[in-house]
């Protein structure tokens, strides 16, 4: 039962994933045992903006029913929280994981125990480490948790070197894109792709615009044009450019002037440091990061080392010889072979076929 009921506390936190960064986006139910089965009481999630807590939330939710009761939470208590559950009167706290801040790390289970509240811990662990990658990398690593997501066509292409843009992937795909870009912190493609393409890079579900991610350009030379996709939606989703220190000014002024945010970084091969990039993301507040192509930031990412999770969509359809590799070089078949990563969800989406990888070492 405690598994069955941290498995809805992790669903619950899905909802506000995407919104809540620096923050991570944790579930909380407020449990009743009774002779007919457990009773919610009260729920929470995260708020936008990361505040208040999940467990206050849900401890406001269920108001004087908390007394005695259990309560699911997807993260161990910070010690603001923990005191609040102390103060409630909950007789048992069940946590899925370990609050990763070493700062934290303990502190809330402690408060806990001392008041004589029984604690449980490690309940859905790995799905709970997997929904808190975000918060999880940035405090390991220095940078966001980074997905890759590519569709692929029969012939190993991502679309075409020129002319009209190609949709390689089905409806269906692309219904589950948007899902990763509502729950993602920003969403990143290369320059290459935002002139080639002239994505949006928004939530297209209708209502739903308003959850699109931050938008980053890696653009060197800032060389993305005002009269973008882009840069005419700044105005109503966040739209960043990541260029070099030395990008002619007039061009990161003409931006600035458009209400995109310029950050400069210094230069690694054949573009932007990226590595540096991803650095600054973090410091910015970024956890969660979708890089949506194109084939050369696929490629440095693959290759430094930086990817921990890699979606791919396989498509029947056949580009031809005037399309753009996915990645060079083999790199692609090894990821679907490479140690390095586990194969952890395949699935049918019309006629594409998803398959989700994972970083394993």
């Amino acid at each position: 039962m405690d598994r069955r009921l941290m498995a809805v506390a992790l669903r619950y936190g899905r909802r506000n994933l995407g919104s809540t960064a620096p923050a991570p986006s944790v579930g909380t139910l407020v449990v009743r045992d009774t002779v007919d089965g457990p009773i919610v009481l009260g729920r929470g999630v995260t708020a936008v903006g990361g505040s208040p807590h999940a467990e206050l939330v849900a401890l406001q939710s269920a108001k004087d029913e908390a007394r005695s009761a259990t309560v699911f939470t997807t993260m161990e208590p910070s010690p603001e929280s923990a005191l609040a559950l102390i103060a409630a009167g909950v007789a048992r706290v069940v946590s899925a994981m370990d609050n990763p801040d070493p700062r934290l790390q303990g502190r809330g289970h402690a408060l806990l125990r001392d008041a004589g509240i029984t604690v449980t811990n490690g309940v859905l662990g790995d799905e709970a480490r997997r929904q808190h990658a975000g918060h999880v990398t940035v405090l390991a690593k220095g940078r966001p948790h980074v997905t890759l997501k590519l569709a692929v066509s029969a012939d190993g292409m991502i679309g075409r070197v020129t002319g009209e843009r190609m949709l390689v992937s089905g409806r269906e795909a692309f219904a589950r894109l948007q899902t990763m870009r509502i729950e993602a912190d920003a969403t990143l493609i290369g320059i290459g792709t935002a002139l080639v393409d002239d994505p949006s890079l928004t939530v297209r579900v209708p209502g739903l615009r308003a959850h699109s991610p931050i938008r980053i350009v890696l653009d060197t030379q800032a060389r993305l044009s005002p009269a973008s996709s882009l840069v005419k939606g700044a105005g109503d989703t966040a739209l960043w450019v990541v260029s070099a220190t030395e990008a002619p000014l007039v061009n990161r002024e003409k931006l600035l002037a458009c209400g995109v945010d310029v950050l400069t970084v210094g230069t690694g091969s054949g573009g932007v440091d990226i590595e540096a990039a991803l650095r600054v993301l973090a410091e910015r507040g970024v956890t969660r990061l979708l890089v949506e192509g194109g084939a050369k930031v696929a490629a440095s990412l693959l290759h430094r080392g930086l990817l921990d999770e890699v979606v791919l969509f396989h498509a029947p359809v056949v580009v031809g010889p005037d399309g753009v590799r996915a990645l060079a070089g083999g790199a692609l078949s090894a990821i679907e072979r490479s140690p390095r990563f586990r194969r952890v969800e395949e699935a049918r989406l019309g006629e594409d076929r998803m398959v989700r990888y994972e970083r394993s070492v």
